[in-house]
């Protein structure tokens, strides 16, 4: 029995050190692997934002860490931008886009940066979403909800559609303009003069081909992505919203990251928010200037901007939690513009 137990006590060792060498090697392989963070976002993979960004992202970090990567999942595969928000927000999400008017439902103050004629121009936003104004904004985002503003993007400058010519805000005058559900757009078109219509963006191209809607607003490169220069005959360039997207990583994610994960995403993110920029830029151009030429719609340039912005100005200039900073805002631009 002595000689029985022993050899059972040596059987028992020997798998125990065998069991703890497997396991060193399994961590040891285990460690080798990157971290993998999900983001995900609601554009379609021929937009701007996926064509000259997150489709690189991945790419992009594996340059500078061997210890990082993001699978990135777009086109609302994860669901809706506020279920991913909500998501993120749980931490069931590593990293989301979203744009300030849905996040403005978790934090009304950055809605002004979708309010119309906030902002003059798209270099004019990005230096906004990036200042000392916003910044109190984004913290409390962060404080508040652990999501944590990377970067902010150029989404374009959106403008009208149409079926007849708008120069003036009396032009829209019972027209229905379909606009994003969130409050701030559908106050956007209000301010505009229209009567805002909330349809679910894969609804529009039908709503206006059947008449429901009688136009809709959304940058250049996203009118052409889903088809609305079919169903409507002219683009007006009203440029009343200088749109953004949100680059957000949930707090916990990334406080779990050594700094140079920390550093390979954030410089990853800015550089490719640089390429979004001249890419959408250049979409834009070339596709006005194509559509001058061949007529696929009658680009309406001499918009009456002047009455558009006062109009807009007045309209939020109370009222939202956002006022004070959008008076802020454009008080300084009216001061620039002056000079």
């Amino acid at each position: 029995m002595n000689k029985i137990s022993l050899i059972d006590r040596r059987l028992c060792l020997l798998v125990l050190v065998a069991v703890v060498l497997l396991c060193g090697c399994e961590s040891e392989q285990a460690s080798d692997k990157p971290l993998t963070l999900r983001m995900a976002h609601v554009y379609e993979v021929s937009a701007p934002t996926h064509v000259y960004g997150t489709e690189f992202l991945s790419e992009r970090i594996r340059e500078k860490t061997n210890d990082l990567d993001v699978t990135v999942y777009p086109a609302a595969q994860l669901g809706s931008e506020s279920e991913i928000l909500e998501q993120l927000v749980a931490g069931e999400l590593d990293l989301a886009i979203t744009g300030p008017s849905f996040l403005a439902m978790w934090h009304p103050p950055v809605g002004v940066l979708d309010a119309a004629f906030a902002t003059r121009d798209l270099d004019h936003m990005l230096e906004i979403a990036g200042s000392d104004k916003m910044a109190p904004e984004w913290d409390q985002l962060r404080k508040k909800y652990d999501a944590r503003v990377l970067d902010t993007w150029a989404y374009g400058s959106r403008h009208l559609t149409s079926n007849k010519p708008i120069r003036h805000p009396d032009d829209l005058e019972g027209f229905r303009l379909r606009a994003p559900g969130a409050r701030i757009f559908q106050a956007s078109a209000e301010a505009l003069g229209a009567s805002p219509m909330p349809i679910a963006f894969s609804e529009v191209y039908l709503a206006l081909q059947q008449g429901i809607a009688d136009g809709q607003e959304n940058p250049v490169p996203v009118i052409k992505s889903m088809g609305f220069h079919e169903v409507q005959k002219c683009l007006n360039l009203t440029g009343h919203i200088q749109s953004s997207l949100q680059i957000l990583v949930n707090e916990r994610t990334w406080k779990r990251l050594s700094a140079d994960q920390q550093k390979a995403l954030l410089e990853s993110i800015q550089e490719l928010g640089d390429e979004v920029y001249e890419g959408l830029i250049k979409d834009e151009k070339k596709l006005i200037e194509e559509w001058r030429k061949d007529g696929t719609m009658e680009v309406i340039e001499d918009v009456d901007i002047d009455a558009f912005r006062e109009r807009c100005r007045k309209y939020f200039s109370k009222g939202f939690k956002f006022s004070n900073v959008y008076n802020r805002i454009t008080a300084e631009t009216s001061k620039e513009d002056a000079q």
